[in-house]
């Protein structure tokens, strides 16, 4: 019996160190950045009807580009579409007391060389409009859509990501969580319940990418 649940915890620890190991590999250019955020009331609101990876709530994504030996990443983000220095999205300054947690995923082999043209798709498209309504194919971009559309063009619009249904509900919930009704009143915008989308927890979990660790 005590061997039993000698083994049980080893079983338990071992889990919980792989959830949050080290990423033990440098960034490479096209790697992707997944970040949890710590507080706040849409990341909240994202993390109540989401599921990422190993535990993780993710509430955004960004695409690494690597240049002239300067690493940066690129993302959608309120206002618009940007170029990051590497630590300023790893360390935001308006979320220096509490600083996201970073998770370094990398595109499988046979994905790889569809990299550099989603990075030249991901630089023509800095400077547009954040979708803070969270729809497809209006010229605006949240931050998981901006990846999956990349990616979609650089592979001659095949999709690389799966779009899913979107839900505002919470698991097991019928009704539509107090946050996401305020947050779309404000917007004047009905809830796009079940329209396509993809969020950063269901990217984190595609089977094109591979978990490397914490930054």
């Amino acid at each position: 019996m005590k061997q039993s649940i000698r083994t049980l915890l080893m079983l338990v620890a071992i889990s919980i160190s792989c959830s949050v190991a080290r990423a033990a590999t440098p960034l490479r250019n096209g790697d992707l950045i997944f970040q949890e955020s710590c507080r706040g009331t849409m990341n909240d609101a994202i993390k109540g009807v989401t599921t990422s990876i190993s535990g993780y709530q993710f509430t955004h994504v960004g695409i690494v580009w690597i240049h002239q030996k300067d690493t940066f990443v690129i993302e959608a983000t309120r206002p618009r579409v940007a170029i990051t220095p590497l630590k300023e999205f790893l360390q935001p300054e308006a979320e220096k007391a509490c600083p996201p947690v970073s998770v370094l995923a990398r595109m499988k082999p046979r994905f790889q060389s569809l990299i550099p043209q989603a990075i030249e798709e991901a630089r023509r498209l800095v400077g547009k409009d954040y979708d803070s309504a969270f729809i497809l194919n209006n010229d605006m971009y949240y931050c998981s859509e901006l990846v999956y559309e990349i990616f979609l063009k650089a592979n001659q619009n095949v999709p690389v990501f799966t779009l899913n249904a979107m839900t505002f509900k919470a698991p097991g919930s019928k009704d539509f969580t107090p946050e996401w009704v305020e947050y779309y009143k404000k917007l004047g915008q009905p809830i796009p319940e079940g329209e396509p989308g993809i969020n950063p927890g269901a990217m984190s979990k595609a089977d094109v990418i591979e978990i490397l660790g914490e930054l």
